[in-house]
Protein backbone atom coordinates (compact mmCIF):
# COMPACT_ATOMS: atom_id res chain seq x y z
CA UNK A 1 0.00 0.00 0.00
CA UNK A 2 2.74 2.48 0.95
CA UNK A 3 4.65 1.68 -2.24
CA UNK A 4 1.53 2.33 -4.32
CA UNK A 5 0.91 5.66 -2.56
CA UNK A 6 4.49 6.79 -3.15
CA UNK A 7 4.32 5.68 -6.79
CA UNK A 8 1.13 7.67 -7.34
CA UNK A 9 2.69 10.70 -5.62
CA UNK A 10 5.81 10.59 -7.78
CA UNK A 11 4.02 9.87 -11.05
CA UNK A 12 1.44 12.54 -10.31
CA UNK A 13 4.17 15.09 -9.61
CA UNK A 14 5.97 14.21 -12.84
CA UNK A 15 2.80 14.43 -14.93
CA UNK A 16 1.73 17.63 -13.18
CA UNK A 17 5.02 19.37 -13.95
CA UNK A 18 4.87 18.14 -17.55
CA UNK A 19 1.41 19.68 -18.02
CA UNK A 20 2.61 22.86 -16.31
CA UNK A 21 5.61 23.10 -18.65
CA UNK A 22 3.44 22.56 -21.71
CA UNK A 23 0.96 25.21 -20.63
CA UNK A 24 3.63 27.79 -19.77
CA UNK A 25 5.89 26.80 -22.68
CA UNK A 26 8.83 26.73 -20.30
CA UNK A 27 11.06 23.96 -18.91
CA UNK A 28 10.49 25.29 -15.36
CA UNK A 29 13.87 23.87 -14.35
CA UNK A 30 14.20 25.94 -11.20
CA UNK A 31 10.83 24.91 -9.80
CA UNK A 32 11.34 21.30 -10.82
CA UNK A 33 14.76 21.30 -9.14
CA UNK A 34 13.27 22.60 -5.89
CA UNK A 35 10.54 19.94 -6.09
CA UNK A 36 13.09 17.14 -6.63
CA UNK A 37 15.09 18.22 -3.58
CA UNK A 38 11.89 18.53 -1.56
CA UNK A 39 10.66 15.06 -2.51
CA UNK A 40 13.98 13.47 -1.59
CA UNK A 41 14.05 15.26 1.78
CA UNK A 42 10.39 14.41 2.47
CA UNK A 43 10.87 10.69 1.83
CA UNK A 44 14.11 10.76 3.84
CA UNK A 45 12.16 12.13 6.80
CA UNK A 46 9.67 9.25 6.40
CA UNK A 47 12.61 6.86 6.72
CA UNK A 48 13.95 8.66 9.80
CA UNK A 49 10.58 8.52 11.57
CA UNK A 50 10.17 4.86 10.48
CA UNK A 51 7.06 5.28 8.36
CA UNK A 52 9.23 3.89 5.58
CA UNK A 53 11.08 0.87 6.97
CA UNK A 54 14.52 1.02 5.39
CA UNK A 55 15.21 -2.17 3.42
CA UNK A 56 16.12 -3.51 -0.02
CA UNK A 57 12.69 -2.57 -1.37
CA UNK A 58 13.60 1.14 -1.26
CA UNK A 59 17.24 1.09 -2.43
CA UNK A 60 16.58 1.76 -6.13
CA UNK A 61 14.07 4.50 -5.49
CA UNK A 62 16.27 6.41 -3.05
CA UNK A 63 19.28 6.04 -5.33
CA UNK A 64 17.26 7.53 -8.19
CA UNK A 65 15.88 10.37 -6.05
CA UNK A 66 19.32 11.07 -4.57
CA UNK A 67 20.87 11.43 -8.04
CA UNK A 68 18.00 13.67 -9.14
CA UNK A 69 18.40 15.80 -6.00
CA UNK A 70 22.17 16.17 -6.57
CA UNK A 71 21.62 17.26 -10.17
CA UNK A 72 18.93 19.69 -8.98
CA UNK A 73 21.27 21.24 -6.37
CA UNK A 74 23.99 21.58 -9.00
CA UNK A 75 21.56 23.29 -11.36
CA UNK A 76 20.36 25.78 -8.74
CA UNK A 77 23.94 26.70 -7.85
CA UNK A 78 25.20 27.08 -11.40
CA UNK A 79 22.12 28.27 -13.30
CA UNK A 80 22.40 32.00 -12.57
CA UNK A 81 23.25 34.01 -15.69
CA UNK A 82 22.80 31.09 -18.04
CA UNK A 83 20.90 31.69 -21.28
CA UNK A 84 17.62 29.78 -21.31
CA UNK A 85 17.18 27.22 -24.08
CA UNK A 86 14.36 27.46 -26.60
CA UNK A 87 11.34 25.51 -25.40
CA UNK A 88 10.44 22.38 -27.39
CA UNK A 89 7.41 20.25 -26.56
CA UNK A 90 8.94 16.97 -27.72
CA UNK A 91 11.83 17.24 -25.24
CA UNK A 92 9.35 17.72 -22.39
CA UNK A 93 7.30 14.71 -23.49
CA UNK A 94 10.36 12.46 -23.96
CA UNK A 95 11.70 13.47 -20.54
CA UNK A 96 8.31 12.79 -18.97
CA UNK A 97 8.00 9.30 -20.48
CA UNK A 98 11.56 8.44 -19.45
CA UNK A 99 11.05 9.66 -15.88
CA UNK A 100 7.76 7.76 -15.55
CA UNK A 101 9.51 4.55 -16.60
CA UNK A 102 12.48 5.07 -14.25
CA UNK A 103 10.23 5.89 -11.31
CA UNK A 104 8.00 2.88 -11.94
CA UNK A 105 10.98 0.52 -12.10
CA UNK A 106 12.51 2.04 -8.97
CA UNK A 107 9.29 1.58 -6.97
CA UNK A 108 8.68 -1.95 -8.31
CA UNK A 109 10.49 -3.77 -5.42
CA UNK A 110 8.27 -1.95 -2.91
CA UNK A 111 5.18 -3.04 -4.87
CA UNK A 112 6.24 -6.68 -5.18
CA UNK A 113 7.45 -6.86 -1.57
CA UNK A 114 5.25 -4.38 0.28
CA UNK A 115 5.89 -3.37 3.87
CA UNK A 116 3.83 -5.46 6.23
CA UNK A 117 3.39 -5.82 9.94
CA UNK A 118 5.67 -8.64 11.13
CA UNK A 119 4.16 -11.75 12.69
CA UNK A 120 5.22 -11.50 16.30
CA UNK A 121 6.16 -14.63 18.26
CA UNK A 122 4.12 -15.57 21.33
CA UNK A 123 6.88 -17.12 23.44
CA UNK A 124 8.87 -15.62 26.28
CA UNK A 125 12.34 -16.15 24.81
CA UNK A 126 14.28 -13.68 22.71
CA UNK A 127 15.31 -15.44 19.50
CA UNK A 128 18.84 -15.71 18.11
CA UNK A 129 19.96 -17.11 14.77
CA UNK A 130 23.17 -18.48 13.28
CA UNK A 131 24.07 -20.11 9.95
CA UNK A 132 26.61 -22.74 8.88
CA UNK A 133 27.65 -24.21 5.56
CA UNK A 134 28.54 -27.86 6.01
CA UNK A 135 30.54 -30.09 3.66
CA UNK A 136 29.54 -33.75 3.37
CA UNK A 137 32.80 -35.63 2.83
CA UNK A 138 30.88 -38.81 1.98
CA UNK A 139 28.94 -37.38 -0.99
CA UNK A 140 29.89 -35.76 -4.27
CA UNK A 141 27.75 -32.91 -5.57
CA UNK A 142 25.42 -34.55 -8.08
CA UNK A 143 24.63 -31.22 -9.77
CA UNK A 144 28.29 -30.50 -10.61
CA UNK A 145 30.82 -32.17 -12.93
CA UNK A 146 33.94 -31.17 -10.99
CA UNK A 147 33.55 -33.85 -8.29
CA UNK A 148 33.32 -31.41 -5.39
CA UNK A 149 31.78 -32.65 -2.15
CA UNK A 150 28.21 -31.60 -1.49
CA UNK A 151 27.74 -28.47 0.60
CA UNK A 152 24.59 -27.94 2.63
CA UNK A 153 23.76 -24.67 4.37
CA UNK A 154 21.68 -24.66 7.54
CA UNK A 155 20.32 -21.94 9.80
CA UNK A 156 19.38 -22.22 13.45
CA UNK A 157 16.80 -20.21 15.37
CA UNK A 158 17.11 -20.73 19.11
CA UNK A 159 16.22 -19.28 22.56
CA UNK A 160 18.74 -16.53 23.19
CA UNK A 161 20.27 -15.97 26.62
CA UNK A 162 18.53 -19.10 27.89
CA UNK A 163 19.68 -21.98 30.04
CA UNK A 164 18.82 -25.65 29.78
CA UNK A 165 18.15 -28.08 26.95
CA UNK A 166 15.47 -27.64 24.30
CA UNK A 167 13.86 -29.97 21.73
CA UNK A 168 15.31 -29.92 18.23
CA UNK A 169 13.09 -29.49 15.18
CA UNK A 170 14.43 -29.71 11.63
CA UNK A 171 12.65 -28.12 8.67
CA UNK A 172 12.87 -29.01 4.97
CA UNK A 173 11.58 -26.45 2.44
CA UNK A 174 9.54 -27.14 -0.69
CA UNK A 175 10.79 -27.21 -4.28
CA UNK A 176 12.19 -23.76 -5.20
CA UNK A 177 11.82 -22.73 -1.56
CA UNK A 178 14.68 -21.80 0.70
CA UNK A 179 15.60 -22.13 4.34
CA UNK A 180 13.83 -18.90 5.32
CA UNK A 181 10.50 -19.82 3.71
CA UNK A 182 8.78 -20.29 7.10
CA UNK A 183 10.74 -17.88 9.25
CA UNK A 184 7.66 -16.93 11.30
CA UNK A 185 7.19 -20.62 12.20
CA UNK A 186 10.81 -21.01 13.28
CA UNK A 187 10.72 -17.86 15.40
CA UNK A 188 7.45 -18.93 17.00
CA UNK A 189 8.94 -22.27 17.98
CA UNK A 190 12.26 -20.79 19.16
CA UNK A 191 10.50 -18.17 21.28
CA UNK A 192 8.66 -21.01 23.00
CA UNK A 193 11.79 -23.01 23.80
CA UNK A 194 12.87 -24.94 20.71
CA UNK A 195 16.04 -25.10 18.66
CA UNK A 196 14.96 -24.97 15.02
CA UNK A 197 17.26 -25.95 12.16
CA UNK A 198 16.18 -25.15 8.59
CA UNK A 199 18.05 -26.68 5.67
CA UNK A 200 18.78 -25.24 2.24
CA UNK A 201 18.73 -28.18 -0.17
CA UNK A 202 21.41 -26.82 -2.49
CA UNK A 203 20.40 -26.62 -6.18
CA UNK A 204 16.82 -27.50 -5.23
CA UNK A 205 16.43 -24.27 -3.25
CA UNK A 206 15.61 -21.12 -5.20
CA UNK A 207 18.83 -19.65 -3.85
CA UNK A 208 21.28 -20.82 -1.21
CA UNK A 209 23.35 -18.11 0.45
CA UNK A 210 26.41 -19.87 1.83
CA UNK A 211 28.32 -18.52 4.80
CA UNK A 212 31.28 -17.70 2.54
CA UNK A 213 29.03 -15.21 0.71
CA UNK A 214 28.52 -17.36 -2.39
CA UNK A 215 24.98 -17.60 -3.78
CA UNK A 216 23.94 -20.88 -5.40
CA UNK A 217 20.76 -20.85 -7.48
CA UNK A 218 18.40 -23.68 -8.34
CA UNK A 219 19.55 -26.10 -11.01
CA UNK A 220 17.95 -25.37 -14.38
CA UNK A 221 17.19 -29.02 -15.15
CA UNK A 222 15.60 -29.47 -11.73
CA UNK A 223 13.38 -26.44 -12.40
CA UNK A 224 12.38 -27.71 -15.84
CA UNK A 225 11.63 -31.22 -14.58
CA UNK A 226 9.66 -29.91 -11.61
CA UNK A 227 7.53 -27.72 -13.84
CA UNK A 228 6.95 -30.62 -16.23
CA UNK A 229 5.88 -32.88 -13.35
CA UNK A 230 3.56 -30.18 -11.97
CA UNK A 231 1.95 -29.78 -15.39
CA UNK A 232 1.58 -33.56 -15.95
CA UNK A 233 3.90 -33.54 -18.97
CA UNK A 234 5.70 -36.72 -17.90
CA UNK A 235 4.15 -40.15 -17.61
CA UNK A 236 3.59 -41.69 -14.20
CA UNK A 237 6.70 -43.87 -14.29
CA UNK A 238 9.06 -41.00 -15.10
CA UNK A 239 7.36 -38.81 -12.50
CA UNK A 240 7.84 -41.58 -9.93
CA UNK A 241 11.52 -41.97 -10.80
CA UNK A 242 12.27 -38.24 -10.76
CA UNK A 243 10.42 -37.55 -7.52
CA UNK A 244 12.26 -40.37 -5.76
CA UNK A 245 15.57 -39.12 -7.09
CA UNK A 246 14.83 -35.66 -5.63
CA UNK A 247 13.62 -37.23 -2.41
CA UNK A 248 16.77 -39.30 -1.94
CA UNK A 249 18.98 -36.22 -2.25
CA UNK A 250 16.95 -34.47 0.44
CA UNK A 251 16.81 -37.49 2.72
CA UNK A 252 20.59 -37.71 2.54
CA UNK A 253 20.80 -33.97 3.33
CA UNK A 254 18.61 -34.29 6.42
CA UNK A 255 20.41 -37.39 7.68
CA UNK A 256 23.78 -35.71 7.16
CA UNK A 257 22.67 -32.54 8.96
CA UNK A 258 21.03 -34.40 11.83
CA UNK A 259 24.03 -36.67 12.35
CA UNK A 260 26.35 -33.65 12.24
CA UNK A 261 24.24 -31.86 14.85
CA UNK A 262 24.14 -34.90 17.13
CA UNK A 263 27.92 -35.31 16.88
CA UNK A 264 28.52 -31.66 17.72
CA UNK A 265 26.28 -31.81 20.79
CA UNK A 266 28.82 -34.25 22.24
CA UNK A 267 31.82 -31.95 21.76
CA UNK A 268 32.71 -29.39 24.39
CA UNK A 269 34.23 -26.99 21.85
CA UNK A 270 31.10 -26.82 19.66
CA UNK A 271 29.27 -23.52 19.28
CA UNK A 272 26.74 -22.55 21.94
CA UNK A 273 23.65 -23.47 19.91
CA UNK A 274 24.59 -27.17 19.91
CA UNK A 275 24.72 -27.24 23.70
CA UNK A 276 21.11 -26.04 23.90
CA UNK A 277 19.80 -29.16 22.16
CA UNK A 278 18.01 -32.01 23.92
CA UNK A 279 19.03 -34.94 21.71
CA UNK A 280 16.25 -37.11 23.15
CA UNK A 281 13.50 -34.88 21.75
CA UNK A 282 13.60 -34.45 17.97
CA UNK A 283 10.87 -33.46 15.53
CA UNK A 284 10.91 -33.14 11.74
CA UNK A 285 8.66 -31.00 9.58
CA UNK A 286 8.58 -29.62 6.08
CA UNK A 287 6.49 -28.01 3.38
CA UNK A 288 5.51 -29.79 0.15
CA UNK A 289 8.51 -31.84 -1.05
CA UNK A 290 10.11 -30.98 2.28
CA UNK A 291 7.17 -32.58 4.06
CA UNK A 292 7.70 -35.76 2.06
CA UNK A 293 11.35 -35.64 3.09
CA UNK A 294 10.55 -35.22 6.77
CA UNK A 295 8.08 -38.12 6.68
CA UNK A 296 10.50 -40.54 5.03
CA UNK A 297 13.44 -39.66 7.29
CA UNK A 298 11.18 -40.19 10.31
CA UNK A 299 10.17 -43.60 8.98
CA UNK A 300 13.80 -44.65 8.49
CA UNK A 301 15.30 -43.40 11.78
CA UNK A 302 14.61 -44.46 15.34
CA UNK A 303 15.48 -41.14 17.04
CA UNK A 304 12.55 -39.06 15.69
CA UNK A 305 9.64 -38.41 18.05
CA UNK A 306 7.14 -36.58 15.82
CA UNK A 307 6.75 -35.42 12.22
CA UNK A 308 4.58 -32.83 10.46
CA UNK A 309 3.88 -32.90 6.72
CA UNK A 310 2.72 -29.45 5.60
CA UNK A 311 0.70 -29.78 2.39
CA UNK A 312 2.99 -32.40 0.90
CA UNK A 313 2.60 -35.82 -0.67
CA UNK A 314 4.42 -38.60 1.19
CA UNK A 315 6.44 -39.75 -1.83
CA UNK A 316 8.62 -42.05 0.22
CA UNK A 317 5.63 -44.31 0.91
CA UNK A 318 5.95 -45.43 -2.70
CA UNK A 319 8.36 -48.37 -2.51
CA UNK A 320 8.14 -49.51 -6.11
CA UNK A 321 6.46 -49.12 -9.49
CA UNK A 322 5.07 -52.18 -11.23
CA UNK A 323 2.56 -52.80 -14.02
CA UNK A 324 1.82 -49.09 -14.33
CA UNK A 325 1.03 -48.67 -10.64
CA UNK A 326 2.85 -47.35 -7.59
CA UNK A 327 3.35 -49.87 -4.81
CA UNK A 328 2.73 -48.32 -1.38
CA UNK A 329 4.36 -49.29 1.89
CA UNK A 330 1.93 -51.26 4.05
CA UNK A 331 4.20 -51.44 7.11
CA UNK A 332 2.56 -49.29 9.83
CA UNK A 333 4.01 -45.79 9.96
CA UNK A 334 5.98 -45.83 13.24
CA UNK A 335 6.12 -42.17 14.32
CA UNK A 336 3.32 -39.79 15.36
CA UNK A 337 2.50 -37.88 12.18
CA UNK A 338 0.37 -34.82 11.40
CA UNK A 339 -0.72 -34.02 7.85
CA UNK A 340 -1.77 -30.40 7.20
CA UNK A 341 -3.73 -29.96 3.96
CA UNK A 342 -5.12 -27.13 1.89
CA UNK A 343 -8.78 -27.67 1.06
CA UNK A 344 -8.41 -28.88 -2.54
CA UNK A 345 -5.54 -31.17 -1.62
CA UNK A 346 -7.62 -32.73 1.14
CA UNK A 347 -10.64 -33.27 -1.15
CA UNK A 348 -8.39 -35.00 -3.67
CA UNK A 349 -6.79 -37.11 -0.92
CA UNK A 350 -10.21 -38.27 0.28
CA UNK A 351 -11.30 -39.07 -3.27
CA UNK A 352 -8.29 -41.35 -3.76
CA UNK A 353 -8.00 -42.53 -0.16
CA UNK A 354 -7.25 -46.15 -1.09
CA UNK A 355 -4.32 -45.25 -3.35
CA UNK A 356 -3.05 -41.91 -2.05
CA UNK A 357 0.17 -42.30 -0.04
CA UNK A 358 -0.75 -39.93 2.81
CA UNK A 359 -4.11 -41.54 3.41
CA UNK A 360 -2.77 -45.08 3.26
CA UNK A 361 0.08 -44.20 5.61
CA UNK A 362 -2.29 -42.45 8.03
CA UNK A 363 -4.61 -45.46 8.00
CA UNK A 364 -1.71 -47.77 8.84
CA UNK A 365 0.02 -45.42 11.28
CA UNK A 366 0.26 -45.99 14.99
CA UNK A 367 -0.67 -42.32 15.56
CA UNK A 368 -1.85 -40.04 12.75
CA UNK A 369 -3.89 -36.85 12.47
CA UNK A 370 -5.20 -34.84 9.52
CA UNK A 371 -5.98 -31.12 9.53
CA UNK A 372 -7.44 -29.08 6.67
CA UNK A 373 -7.39 -25.30 6.19
CA UNK A 374 -10.48 -24.21 4.26
CA UNK A 375 -9.78 -21.79 1.45
CA UNK A 376 -6.00 -22.16 1.75
CA UNK A 377 -3.67 -22.58 -1.21
CA UNK A 378 -0.32 -24.33 -1.29
CA UNK A 379 1.76 -21.20 -0.62
CA UNK A 380 -0.47 -20.04 2.26
CA UNK A 381 1.54 -22.39 4.48
CA UNK A 382 4.69 -20.28 3.99
CA UNK A 383 5.56 -16.65 4.74
CA UNK A 384 5.54 -15.67 1.06
CA UNK A 385 1.94 -14.30 1.01
CA UNK A 386 2.97 -11.90 3.80
CA UNK A 387 6.28 -10.92 2.18
CA UNK A 388 4.94 -10.71 -1.37
CA UNK A 389 1.20 -11.18 -1.96
CA UNK A 390 1.77 -10.66 -5.70
CA UNK A 391 4.34 -13.45 -6.11
CA UNK A 392 2.43 -15.80 -3.82
CA UNK A 393 -0.77 -15.34 -5.83
CA UNK A 394 1.08 -16.28 -9.02
CA UNK A 395 2.44 -19.46 -7.40
CA UNK A 396 -0.71 -20.60 -5.61
CA UNK A 397 -2.72 -19.10 -2.77
CA UNK A 398 -6.35 -19.48 -1.82
CA UNK A 399 -8.99 -17.03 -0.59
CA UNK A 400 -8.14 -17.57 3.08
CA UNK A 401 -6.75 -14.61 5.00
CA UNK A 402 -2.99 -15.11 4.62
CA UNK A 403 -2.06 -13.76 8.04
CA UNK A 404 -4.71 -15.87 9.79
CA UNK A 405 -3.56 -18.98 7.93
CA UNK A 406 0.14 -18.79 8.75
CA UNK A 407 -0.44 -17.64 12.34
CA UNK A 408 -2.92 -20.45 12.95
CA UNK A 409 -0.66 -23.01 11.31
CA UNK A 410 2.22 -21.85 13.50
CA UNK A 411 0.10 -22.46 16.58
CA UNK A 412 -0.89 -25.90 15.30
CA UNK A 413 2.78 -26.79 14.78
CA UNK A 414 3.68 -25.47 18.23
CA UNK A 415 0.87 -27.38 19.98
CA UNK A 416 1.70 -30.60 18.16
CA UNK A 417 5.39 -30.47 19.01
CA UNK A 418 4.60 -29.39 22.59
CA UNK A 419 2.56 -32.56 23.01
CA UNK A 420 5.14 -34.96 21.62
CA UNK A 421 8.41 -33.18 22.41
CA UNK A 422 7.55 -31.40 25.66
CA UNK A 423 5.05 -33.88 27.08
CA UNK A 424 2.09 -31.51 27.26
CA UNK A 425 -0.86 -33.34 28.78
CA UNK A 426 -3.41 -32.40 26.13
CA UNK A 427 -3.40 -31.84 22.38
CA UNK A 428 -6.37 -29.72 21.36
CA UNK A 429 -6.47 -29.41 17.59
CA UNK A 430 -9.44 -28.84 15.32
CA UNK A 431 -9.84 -31.03 12.28
CA UNK A 432 -10.68 -27.96 10.22
CA UNK A 433 -9.65 -24.30 10.37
Amino acid sequence: MLGAIILILLLGTEIGFTVYCLLTKSYQKEKKSIAKIGIFLFLSVLVIISIIKWSFRWYLLFFLLFIKALIAVDYLIRSKGKIKKTFKRKYVMIACIGNLCFISLAVLPALIFPQSKPIMPTGKYEVGTVSYTLTDSNRLEAFLDNKDNRKVTIQFWYPKNANGKYPLTIFSHGAFGYRGSNRSTYVELASNGYVVCSIDHTYQAFVTKQTDGKSVFANKQFINDSMAVSNDKYDEKKTYELSHEWLKLRIDDVNFVLDDILNKTKKSDSDMVYHLINVDKIGLFGHSLGGATAAEVARERTDIDAVIVIDGTMLGEGIGYKNGKEILNKIPYPVPILNIYNEEHYKSALKHADSYANMVAAKNATDARNIVFKGAGHLNFTDLPIASPFLASLLGTGNINSRYCIQTMNQVVLKYFNYYLKDDKELELQEQY
